[in-house]
């Protein structure tokens, strides 16, 4: 059966469309936009008050699957999205093991594809195991299924390797998501170094162990000609360096 959504405010950035109108959607695809569309025998759902969009897109999510079953699972956290519009979701390497090769790539889609819930773009490490060292065949990752590379969770400590990494992902037309994070000046902290931290006698984390890589990554980005994505920005300084 046809379904026409009425009166919504119809938003699609995509394909420059606002307006406050219906959309005819037929065999799971919009068949129709536009004002005040005229069909019969179809299911009617009033979306007066409410944005019509296409389904979202989260582009760092954590499924924990394989490794940490325990915690999500591809099926249960592909679920969640769709319950929340997600219809895509592009699963961070923070697992174990990591989406570091191309059968690493193919299983995470074969899952989501089985779960039957919606779209999953894995995203491969930079380094085997993140461990920062040895450069991953992003080629083969991209081939696979991969739109872009990250060691999520962790920051490439030698700048020669982070270059490399750069220079590859260009070559591949691939986003480098970077963590940015120089562990050195971190530590084991757990929150902004300043006077809450003082007072509340709570190891501190530097702005500077954030904002250095994050200058680090943009000069070895725009030298190489790499497209680049600072992940989770958690600093007045950062936002200032990306402005």
């Amino acid at each position: 059966m046809k379904t026409l959504i009425k009166n919504g405010r119809v938003i699609d950035p995509a394909n420059k469309v606002d307006l406050v109108g219906d959309l005819l959607i037929d065999k799971g695809k919009v068949a129709e936009v536009g004002r005040a569309i005229k069909a019969s025998g179809v299911k009617t759902i009033d979306a007066s008050g409410k944005i019509v969009a296409p389904g979202f897109i989260d582009m760092h999510t954590h499924l924990r699957e394989p490794g940490r079953e325990d915690a999500e699972t591809i099926e249960t956290g592909m679920a969640a999205a769709a319950a929340g519009g997600f219809t895509t979701v592009c699963a961070m390497p923070n697992t174990t093991p990591p989406c570091q090769t191309a059968g690493d790539a193919k299983y995470l889609i074969e899952k989501a594809q089985k779960a039957g819930k919606g779209h999953l773009i894995p995203i491969g490490t930079m380094t085997r195991d993140r461990a920062g060292e040895q450069i991953t065949e992003m080629a083969e990752l991209k081939e696979a299924g991969c739109l872009a590379v990250s060691d999520d969770g962790d920051s490439i400590a030698q700048a020669g390797v982070a270059r490399k990494v750069m220079e590859y992902a260009s070559m591949c037309d691939m986003l480098v998501i970077s963590h940015c994070e120089d562990k050195s000046l971190s530590g084991k902290g757990v929150m902004h170094e300043g006077y809450w931290s003082t007072v509340l006698g709570l190891a501190p984390i530097p702005s500077l162990s954030e904002v250095s890589i994050v200058e680090r990554d943009i000069a070895l980005a725009e030298l190489a000609g790499t497209r680049i994505h600072i992940a989770h920005v958690s600093c007045a300084e950062s936002v200032e360096v990306v402005r």
